[in-house]
């Protein structure tokens, strides 16, 4: 009986707050159970397009204050689940009108692919989407939702007009990632098995947002490749990887060089990479 009546209350019942979560495993069951719900994806136009929760009406945060609605009832809202908090924003705004109420998806779209649930995303290849997150969102989101995943190599700086055998200095010292984000849940080498969520207030089912930090040698890339291929869709890339952390995320460069390699054990400083 306590479980019909959470499924009940999901969408027939006034919601606690704007930016209450609602997990998608919570929300399958509901639909399951046969209640009506409506979605508002707050995500780009083209975004949407791409593919989202069926029946879905996209409204962008953007135009969510001043977006007319009808009096929809109770709403999920949801965005692309990278932690930037735009779905609480848009759910703030949406409450504001006449016979709507809102609760947020945790997670958002990513976790709602990743436990698997019905898109409109059609079968066969797609064009490679790579979500990418700059230092400064990164710095807002940090909290126990975030995993960092280190990919990083040592890196040496080229010295001009140096011989073979001399052409490298000792690599500098990559930034000490929890110094760097403190409010992070945590840092790790590996992104797979990684522990479910604990924030407060979240479901213990919806996995962490994974944040895959490279020095620019494609490794996020693969990785985030290999995390497709497993299911999971909760993460983003870094932008500029250790660069734009040694910088602090502000243009230009920090370093001494502007030309930097990757240094693996037993291999030579060869095929510089521009930065």
């Amino acid at each position: 009986m306590k479980k019909l009546l959470a499924i009940c209350c999901l969408c027939g019942a006034p919601f606690a707050g704007a930016t209450t979560l609602v997990s998608p495993g919570e929300v399958q069951r509901a639909i399951d159970a046969g209640e009506k719900i409506t979605f508002v994806d707050v995500r780009s136009t083209a975004v949407f397009k791409n593919g989202h929760i069926p029946g879905a009406i996209n409204v962008p945060a953007a135009l969510a204050p001043q977006k007319q609605l009808p009096p929809l009832g109770p709403v999920i809202v949801y965005d692309e689940g990278l932690g930037r908090e735009t779905a609480s924003e848009a759910a703030d705004a949406f409450a504001q009108k006449p016979g709507i109420s809102t609760r947020v998806l945790e997670g958002g779209f990513a976790a709602w692919e990743s436990s698997r649930a019905n898109t409109t995303k059609g079968p066969g290849l797609k064009p490679e989407e790579t979500p990418f997150i700059t230092y400064a969102d990164l710095e807002k989101v940090q909290g126990d939702d975030v995993v960092l995943v280190d990919l990083r190599k040592e890196l040496r700086q080229v010295r001009e007009g140096a011989n073979d055998s001399q052409s490298t200095t000792p690599p500098e010292p990559l930034t000490d990632l929890r110094k760097e984000f403190t409010k992070v849940r945590g840092v790790t080498r590996s992104p797979f098995n990684v522990p479910q969520s604990r924030q407060a207030g979240t479901s213990a089912n919806t996995k962490p947002l994974l944040v895959l930090i490279d020095n620019g040698d494609g490794s996020a890339q693969a990785t985030a490749r290999q995390l497709k291929a497993y299911g999971v869709t909760r993460f983003a890339i870094l932008a500029g990887g250790e660069v734009a952390i040694a910088r602090k995320g502000r243009p230009g460069s920090s370093r001494s060089s502007s030309t930097i390699v990757i240094h693996r054990p037993g291999a030579g400083a060869t095929n510089p990479t521009n930065k």
